[in-house]
C-alpha cells in the first residue's frame, strides 16, 4: 500500500519528541508536502485546523498523530491498507499504541480520518471547556449521525516514551481527571516503576497533584496548574532528544519485546483484542472461587461476594468502553 494517498498531520504541544516524531513519519515514505505539524491551542482548535488542512490537501486520508507517538516501520502504509477495507460511512479508524504509562498497548494518540467526512467532524467539534476528551465527543457524535469510527488491534507505535518531565507531569495530572478510575493500575505500574526511572516518580506527582485540583480540567497546555517546579523535586530538565538514538529498528525492537506487568494483564486481558480471551478458562475460574467461598463462608456471604464481583466487572466493561471513547 502507498503512502501517497494520506496527509499526516503532526498535533504537538511541543513534546519533547516533535522532530523525531517527524522523521519516523518521513521514514516511510511520506511526502515532505503532505506532512504537517499543528501547535495550535487548546486542543479543540488544534483539531479544527488539523481537519481544515486535510481538506485543503485533498488526499482521501487524513492521519493525525500525537507529537508523542513513535510510529513503527511501515505503521502507515498498514493503517492504510486496514482503513481501505472499512465500509464508507467509517469516517475514522483508530489503532493502539505502546503507552509507557498505562503497561501496554492501548487506544490513544492517532486518529485516520476519511478526508470526505471532515466537514461533518469539524461541525462536531465540542466547544472549548464542555469536554475533557473532545476528539472522543465528536468521534460519539459522529457515530450516532451514521458514521461510525472503527478500532483494529494493531500497534502503530510507542507511545510517552522519552517525554519532558514537565509534559509527564502535565499529563498525569490530567490523567487523574480523565482516568481517576484507573488508579489501581497507575498506582502499581508507576510505584514500582519510581526507583530505577524517574518518568514514574514525576508521573506519581502529577497524579496526585491532579486528584488535588477540584477544578474543572480543559486540554489546554498554557494552564498554570500544569506545571511543575523542577527544583521541588530536586530535578533538572531533559536534554533535547538525540533522534539518531531512536532508529525505527529500536522501536520495533521494543515493542516486539515488552511484557506488560500482571496488573496490566489484570485490567487488559485482551490487550484490546490484540490476544483471544479464552472464556472458558475465566468463568471456570470465577465458579471455583464461588465454590471455595462457599465452603468457608455460607450462603449468605457468598451471595454477597458474587455481587460484589459483578459490580466490579461491570465498573471495570464501563471504564474500558470510556477509554476507547
Amino acid at each position: 500500500m502507498t503512502t501517497n494517498t494520506a496527509t499526516v498531520i503532526i498535533r504537538s504541544a511541543r513534546e519533547r519528541t516533535e522532530a523525531l516524531c517527524r522523521e519516523l513519519v518521513l521514514a516511510q515514505e511520506v511526502p515532505a508536502e503532505a506532512v504537517f505539524v499543528v501547535r495550535e491551542v487548546p486542543f479543540s482548535q488544534s483539531m479544527r485546523t488539523s481537519f481544515r488542512i486535510g481538506l485543503e490537501q485533498g488526499r482521501p486520508w487524513t492521519f493525525c498523530v500525537d507529537a508523542d507517538l513513535l510510529l513503527r516501520p511501515g505503521a502507515i502504509a498498514h493503517m492504510l491498507e486496514l482503513a481501505e477495507q472499512q465500509p464508507p460511512n467509517a469516517c475514522e479508524i483508530q489503532g493502539l499504541v505502546l503507552d509507557k504509562f498505562f503497561g501496554g498497548p492501548r487506544p490513544a494518540g492517532n486518529h485516520l480520518y476519511r478526508t470526505a467526512h471532515l466537514e461533518e467532524v469539524i461541525a462536531r467539534i465540542p466547544n472549548e471547556g464542555t469536554n475533557i476528551r473532545p476528539e472522543g465527543h465528536t468521534l460519539r457524535s459522529m457515530k450516532k449521525a451514521g458514521y461510525p469510527w472503527v478500532q483494529v488491534p494493531y500497534v502503530v507505535g510507542l507511545h510517552d516514551f522519552e517525554q519532558s518531565y514537565q509534559d509527564i507531569f502535565r499529563k498525569c495530572f490530567v490523567q487523574a481527571h480523565k482516568h481517576l478510575g484507573l488508579t489501581p493500575l497507575f498506582m502499581t505500574i508507576w510505584r514500582e516503576g519510581s526507583a530505577d526511572d524517574t518518568d514514574y516518580r514525576v508521573a506519581l506527582a502529577g497524579f496526585a497533584r491532579g486528584i488535588e485540583h477540584y477544578d474543572d480540567v480543559h486540554i489546554d497546555i498554557r494552564g498554570e496548574h500544569f506545571k511543575m517546579s523542577l527544583n521541588e523535586f530536586g530535578l533538572s530538565e531533559k536534554l533535547p532528544i538525540d533522534t539518531r538514538a531512536w532508529p525505527s529498528a529500536r522501536i520495533e525492537a521494543i515493542i516486539q519485546n515488552w511484557q506488560e506487568p500482571a496488573v496490566y494483564r489484570q485490567w487488559y486481558p485482551t490487550r484490546f483484542d490484540l490476544d483471544k480471551p479464552d472464556k472458558r478458562i475465566n468463568v471456570r475460574s470465577s465458579i471455583q472461587r464461588l465454590r471455595k467461598h462457599l465452603e468457608r463462608h455460607g450462603l449468605k456471604k457468598t451471595m454477597s461476594r458474587a455481587a460484589g464481583w459483578t459490580f466490579i466487572m461491570i465498573g471495570e466493561r464501563l471504564q474500558r468502553i470510556a477509554d476507547q471513547a
